[in-house]
């Protein structure tokens, strides 16, 4: 189902599913990122479904972001809790390994990567940004970039993800959600 038009970057609250037959198949971000074979093939046969709760601390008054990733093949969902504030978090991902994160709303014109400003919906001014750095696997880095877009005329949430390791090796994917409530 489209996404509404209620639905923006600072109330993404509500179910996701990502449509698999208009996403990138996220097999290469995956494999960059040191994800073995078998969970790499686990991973690109599951259907994910995003389940978010977003709200505004009301002392900082920075966004936090809970979701919990869900999958219908048996594996064990992951939740990601995210305060978009840009403090550094460590963690142990279950499929990643080590990792240090940030999170923050910015401007289409504060990303670096050209392919990460485009294709958002028309009159997109901020969007959220993860900043992944992967301890187990430097100089791993993932970009992740999430807002709306209109595809087939239809408006969706978007993840754009671009994966770089050191200065030769980039891989990007566009994942592409239906809201489901």
């Amino acid at each position: 189902m489209a996404a509404p038009a209620t639905k923006t970057i600072t109330d993404l609250n509500g179910s996701w599913v990502v449509n698999s037959q208009i996403s990138d198949s996220p097999e290469a971000i995956l494999k960059l990122q040191g994800v073995n074979w078998l969970m790499r093939k686990v991973v690109s046969m599951a259907t994910l479904t995003l389940i978010v709760d977003q709200n505004v601390d009301d002392d900082t008054g920075y966004t936090h972001l809970n979701i919990e990733n869900k999958s219908n093949n048996g594996m064990p969902g992951a939740m990601e809790r995210r305060v978009l504030d840009e403090t550094p978090v460590e963690l142990n991902h279950t499929l990643l390994g080590s990792i240090r994160g940030r999170s923050k709303y910015c401007t289409l014109a504060e990303l670096e990567e050209p392919w990460l400003r485009e294709d958002w919906e028309d009159g997109t001014d901020k969007v959220m940004h993860f900043n992944t750095e992967h301890l187990d696997q430097q100089p791993v880095v993932t970009q992740q970039v999430s807002g709306f877009m209109t595809v087939d005329g239809v408006r969706r949430y978007a993840r754009k993800v671009l994966v770089t390791k050191g200065e030769d090796q980039r891989v990007q994917a566009r994942l592409l959600y239906d809201y489901l409530g």
